[in-house]
């Protein structure tokens, strides 16, 4: 202990002389959400990392609540506890805070969590831990100079960092975990079970193994049977070459100039008709050289990929590209998997539902009534939640569900398309679908929807889309809402069922 004792107090004092370095890291935290996500699949070892996070947030989440409670037992003299110890305690919750905080933007990196939750999440991690910087900054202030007004501003951050901690803990509980949410990207080295492997390099083709799969990411979830903007459907390539709307050919094999897909990716990103549009993953520069040579060569679906490594037009980037296009593959079939596994300890046996793995979306799920239908009411919704994150499209069609239901839907915070019709709802509810940033189609045919609920509809931020045929809401009402927000269309006809 007497080798101890002058050690600690040497750091202790250097600790004060530098505690305004706190501070400094409080302000540059802040900055922490505003960096974007990477568009391209972020390598393994972010994954394996990141997704120890869950594991690290209980160290804050335990140590700034004891902090708190001994500061108060102190302050009102129920317990003798010495200011070093608390002083410990608030070093160690800030550190893991740090640590956690990391490891989370890891995962908010992988574009693997989007949405909402995941936003207020982010924020309440940095702003806990921000604040925990602030409280001991000022623990240190009062240590040096027992002053009544640090202690106060100490004890004030030192309230509203929990207060904040409760915060951040509900809406990380909120977001989804698989089965193997640790183990899944572990490094090869130390992983037991890894059953994916790659297609050999000599029996790869040019548009199954590289072109299709980033059509498929990046422009299939706009252009499919249920959904084909401009009618062109890209799901095939036969159904490419017979194109949408358009009076010129969406591929033209033998001519890259002359095909309207590829002319649409090289127009400038504030063009209305580029594709992808805005908000949507763009090809890289290296898709699209690949895809404009292989049109040119005359969009051959049996073109092998080591035929064009022969071109010197794509040699250059193809070894580094087919890289990236594998693990892109490990990744998408890991995804998968989790993805399976968690529908599967979700929906078990259960037959009032039926789960599926949306084909033209990534990590995302389908959900949808049997047929015939069963008896789906308020209550079976609950049980969904696990998967709310990951649910991208809900079709509710002859259910039970009333607007009662509609409070959970509204968590689920990626919903993209949503169908009503022959329900019970009476639009009471809708408020709760107000905060769905992503809901582009709302199909509330058939429902006893009128006049005044259809307006809640006007508050919802991403909508393009609302079906409310065979329901009381007047032509009038929907010539009004037309005038008010004329980008959303309002169909007073049946449309496409999903």
């Amino acid at each position: 202990m007497q080798h101890i004792h002058p050690w600690f107090h040497s750091l202790k004092k250097s600790i004060i002389q530098y505690r305004f370095l706190f501070l400094v890291l409080a302000v540059a935290g802040l900055f922490l959400p505003l960096l974007p996500p990477s568009k391209a699949t972020a390598p393994g070892i972010i994954y394996f990392f990141g997704r120890f996070h869950p594991l690290l947030v209980h160290f804050p989440v335990v140590l700034i609540g004891i902090a708190l409670v001994f500061e108060l037992a102190r302050k009102f003299r129920l317990w003798t506890i010495s200011s070093s110890t608390i002083g410990i305690l608030l070093g160690i919750s800030f550190v893991s805070s740090l640590v956690s905080v990391g490891l989370g933007f890891m995962l908010y990196y992988t574009g693997e969590y989007i949405g909402t939750t995941m936003d207020q999440h982010m924020w309440g991690g940095v702003l806990l831990t921000s604040f925990s910087a602030i409280a001991l900054y000022l623990f240190l202030s009062y240590s040096h100079s027992t002053s009544k007004v640090s202690y106060a501003y100490y004890l004030s951050s030192l309230v509203l960092a929990n207060f904040i901690l409760v915060f951040t803990s509900h809406q990380g509980g909120s977001l989804t975990h698989g089965s193997e949410y640790l183990t899944e990207y572990m490094p090869t080295l130390i992983k037991t079970k890894d059953n994916w492997q790659p297609k050999p390099v000599e029996q790869m083709l040019v548009y199954e193994d590289m072109l299709k799969p980033v059509l498929d990411r990046k422009c299939m979830s706009c252009h499919n049977e249920n959904k084909a903007k401009g009618d062109l459907i890209m799901t095939s390539y036969q159904e490419m070459l017979k194109g949408g709307k358009s009076e010129h050919p969406t591929l033209k094999p033998g001519s890259a100039a002359d095909s309207e897909l590829y002319k649409r990716l090289m127009l400038p990103e504030d063009d209305d008709d580029r594709m992808p549009p805005k908000g949507k993953i763009s090809l890289t520069k290296e898709e699209i050289t690949l895809l404009s040579w292989w049109i040119d060569k005359g969009a051959d679906t049996t073109l092998k990929v080591q035929e064009a490594s022969k071109d010197v037009k794509v040699a250059s980037f193809l070894t580094t590209y087919l890289a990236e296009i594998e693990a892109q593959q490990q990744a998408r079939v890991l995804q998968q998997q989790g993805l399976e596994k968690l529908i599967q300890t979700v929906s078990q046996k259960d037959d009032k539902y039926v789960l599926r793995i949306d084909p033209y979306e990534e990590k995302a799920i389908t959900l949808s009534m049997p047929f015939p239908p069963s008896a789906f009411e308020d209550n079976d919704l609950p049980t969904l939640q696990p998967l709310f994150g990951s649910i991208t499209k809900a079709s509710f069609i002859a259910s039970n569900i009333t607007d009662d239901a509609l409070y959970h839907i509204g968590q689920m915070a990626n919903l993209q398309e949503l169908y009503l019709q022959q329900t019970q709802i009476k639009g009471t509810g809708l408020v709760h679908l107000s905060t769905l940033q992503n809901l582009k189609i709302l199909d509330l045919s058939s429902t006893a929807i009128n006049d005044g609920q259809i307006l809640h509809i006007l508050q919802f931020p991403a909508l393009e889309d609302v079906y409310v045929n065979e329901t009381s809401v007047s032509k009038e009402v929907v010539e009004a809402i037309g005038q008010y927000k004329p980008e959303l269309k309002i169909h007073m006809e049946r449309g496409k069922l999903f």
